[in-house]
């Protein structure tokens, strides 16, 4: 993390009372975010047990920020618990990585608490950060990632997007994902930008089982930021919220989209209303983004040109493979070092100027009776571009056909008008990919049921078993026939 403490100290030398960090209950121009820096890695270094990480939980706060670069200062592993955690993940968390203590984050510091003792990790040589990711099964894994990792994913970012004008920048996801923690913070403070702090229950996220939009798409209309990285979901929020109060839009520099696959028609409607929308791609494995569309070009549908660390090819078969920036292991498994090449598990293509289409996973694809070969993801975001859809999945096999199970509360007084819309969805796409069926459910998808994974995407495994028995017996949900599939 050399070039990001050159950038801090320089910072702290040429604009100190420049803000680094602002949040409700107070700031930090970059000369006291320094300060605070190096006293905080003093005192890591004292708590640190030789061979174990400190964890890191708190909401998005001033203190979280000081406690993760703190920590980093000091050379010490830091393993953030993401709030959406249940308890028996995070239980998971603590024993796996032999954590010696907690760090809790507060509104403008932290505090520690020792942990019980548990059997020693075997970290990965050079490893400063384990960030865990659900996968695709319902057991955490921790993935170790170090300073020459999130740094490189730093600076390619500032490389790539150094020329935009965006001086404060809101996170609106947990901390603990690692998208926000490097794009969010490490990038804004490596450029000399601002870092806006808000507790997520402000942001309409404070149960992310019943988010509440409006809530959302009001505290960034007051919000002083004007960059964001928004997930699908959120930014089909903001995009309804603005075309329904046109008077919610304000002069954002940059709102990126990742965590998931956006579809056209969405991004289509966001850059109307004049929003400055770009699509990126990434994988916790090569320490987040992997590619980021061209900000002042976007091409709806790509996520752009790879960044300039990293080296993508595509597989016969369609599968993404990426070169470089691996990550040092993965906790608890031996010899899991990255290899130079990584499958993805994520189909893709190029288009015709170089920027890569990610069309959806490798594994959740359908198989039609006709033998046609379908991306969920696709559909999904398709269907999630229906103005009161907030999520959907779609699942299916040769004899169901495709299916879909919809949360859409705005419709639940009128399952008729939902129909028309998913009529008129359907109809652009072509006859072998569009629905046999649907339902609506009142419940969202949730993290603390280990439906959805630390960054939002549908954990498919789980929700068979939690919801399609549930919904088959029509419990809570409107059922409609689709087109019938046809050669």
């Amino acid at each position: 993390m050399k070039g990001l403490w050159q950038q801090l100290a320089n910072w702290a030398q040429t604009r100190p009372s420049a803000t680094a960090l602002v949040s409700p209950a107070g700031q930090l121009d970059f000369a006291g975010l320094w300060q605070a820096i190096e006293a905080g890695a003093e005192r890591c270094r004292a708590l640190a047990v030789a061979g174990r990480p400190l964890a890191l939980a708190g909401d998005n706060s001033v203190g979280w920020v000081l406690a993760d670069l703190a920590c980093a200062r000091a050379q010490v592993p830091c393993v953030p618990i993401p709030p959406f955690f249940s308890p028996l993940q995070r239980e998971h968390l603590l024993r796996d990585s032999g954590a010696s203590g907690l760090l809790v984050a507060e509104t403008l510091t932290w505090q520690h608490q020792p942990l019980p003792s548990t059997p020693m990790p075997s970290l990965p040589a050079g490893s400063l950060k384990v960030t865990y990711t659900s996968g695709t099964t319902g057991t955490p894994k921790g993935i170790c990632l170090g300073a020459e990792q999130q740094l490189a994913t730093t600076q390619a970012l500032a490389q790539r997007l150094g020329q935009v004008s965006g001086r404060r920048h809101l996170c609106t996801m947990p901390l603990a994902v690692l998208l926000e923690n490097l794009a969010g913070v490490y990038l804004p403070l490596y450029l000399g930008r601002q870092v806006q702090l808000q507790s997520l229950a402000s942001l309409g996220l404070g149960d992310l089982a019943r988010p509440d939009p409006h809530a959302f798409v009001t505290a960034l209309a007051q919000s002083g930021a004007d960059s964001l990285i928004l997930l699908p979901a959120t930014l089909s929020w903001l995009v309804a919220g603005v075309e329904q109060q046109p008077e919610l839009a304000k002069p954002w520099s940059m709102l990126a989209v990742g965590g998931g696959k956006s579809s056209v028609p969405l991004l289509q409607r966001a850059r109307a209303l004049g929003l400055p929308v770009c699509e990126g791609y990434g994988l916790s494995e090569v320490a987040s983004v992997v590619a980021l569309d061209d900000p002042a070009a976007p091409v709806a549908g790509t996520v752009g040109q790879p960044l300039p660390h990293l080296a993508v090819k595509i597989a016969e078969d369609g599968e993404i493979w990426l070169g470089g920036n691996g990550h040092l292991g993965i906790l608890g498994v031996p010899d899991s070092a990255a290899p130079h090449w990584q499958a993805t598990g994520d189909l893709g293509q190029w288009d015709d100027t170089g920027r890569l289409l990610v069309l959806g996973r490798k594994k959740s694809t359908l198989v039609t009776s006709l033998g046609r070969n379908v991306s969920p993801e696709w559909l999904e975001a398709e269907l999630c571009a229906i103005p009161g859809v907030l999520q959907a999945w779609v699942y299916g096999d040769e004899v169901m056909g495709i299916q879909a199970l919809l949360f859409a509360p705005h419709w639940a007084a009128n399952p008729a008008g939902l129909a028309v819309q998913i009529q008129h969805c359907m109809a652009r796409l072509p006859a072998y990919a569009r629905l046999q069926g649907w339902q609506r459910t009142d419940t969202p998808f949730s993290a603390a049921q280990g439906e959805l994974t630390s960054n939002g995407r549908l954990r498919r495994d789980t929700l068979y078993l939690t919801r399609l028995n549930h919904n088959r017996q029509g419990a809570a949900a409107v059922a409609c026939q689709g087109d019938k599939e046809t050669a």
